[in-house]
């Protein structure tokens, strides 16, 4: 009876693999039912956290210290997080992102040997010579053809850069 194929059982296409939800994190030592005595404010932090906005405050919540757990009361915005929460989740994006497993070695590239790294000037081609002191400053003109250096004596050159030429 039940192998007869001329029954045809509906099969649905095939559905997307189902994303998973982003985790939540994991709950503090100050949002304990009974937190240590370190996470507790005094009056004068009290008062400094009322002074900063929502956002600037350590917690969103006053850390309290209570006997057991079911004397624990009803966290009033409970049901506005939940609702943000799921509205988080309704709008974020679904999509599936690959991993791609790549060792950092294989990206960075292997360096070759000087050798290998040529042309490369090997010997000097041009000279500036003329200053009997160790040169301090040196700039090149706007239109690149001269430049001018000064030495610790105060002398000051002026080299044609081509020619290497004082002029």
């Amino acid at each position: 009876m039940w192998q007869d194929e001329s029954l045809t059982t509906w099969k649905p296409r095939k559905m997307p693999p189902t994303i998973q939800a982003p985790k939540k994190d994991p709950p503090t030592h100050a949002e304990s039912y009974n937190p240590s005595k370190e996470y507790l404010l005094d009056e004068q932090e009290k008062k400094d956290q009322e002074d900063l906005d929502e956002e600037d405050r350590m917690y969103n919540f006053e850390p309290q210290v209570h006997d057991a757990l079911r004397k624990v009361p009803l966290y009033e915005n409970l049901v506005k997080e939940h609702f943000e929460r799921c509205l988080d989740l309704y709008l974020a994006p679904r999509a599936l992102k690959k991993k791609v497993n790549i060792a950092a070695s294989s990206l960075i590239p292997e360096i070759p040997p000087p050798s290998e790294l040529k042309p490369f000037p090997t010997k000097v081609s041009v000279s500036y010579k003329g200053h009997s002191a160790r040169v301090r400053s040196l700039s090149v003109s706007p239109c690149g053809n001269y430049l001018a250096t000064g030495d610790e004596e105060g002398n000051v050159f002026i080299f044609h850069v081509r020619t290497s030429r004082i002029r």
